[in-house]
């Protein structure tokens, strides 16, 4: 899975913009999803400027599958 399959993943199944960042903005309450120097990391980014579940992949695949789980298991829950 590449950032283009994820974001349309997202869309099929419903998950609001306002709930993720891909290489993008850091946005309070949000998840992200950055490439940093060739590695992928991903984090929620919470209302006070914390990093929480900050997690660092090798490759974009697992980072996008990581950031597709946590985002189905938010909808699922809420």
């Amino acid at each position: 899975m590449n950032v283009a399959g994820l974001i349309r993943k997202l869309d099929e199944i419903g998950v609001p913009k306002r709930y993720y960042s891909i290489n993008g903005d850091l946005l309070p309450d949000t998840c992200i999803l950055n490439q940093v120097y060739g590695k992928w990391e991903y984090f929620y980014f919470d209302e006070k400027g914390n990093k929480e579940d900050y997690r660092m992949f090798d490759n974009e695949s697992d980072a996008c599958k990581y950031m597709l789980s946590m985002l189905e298991n938010e909808i699922k829950y809420s």
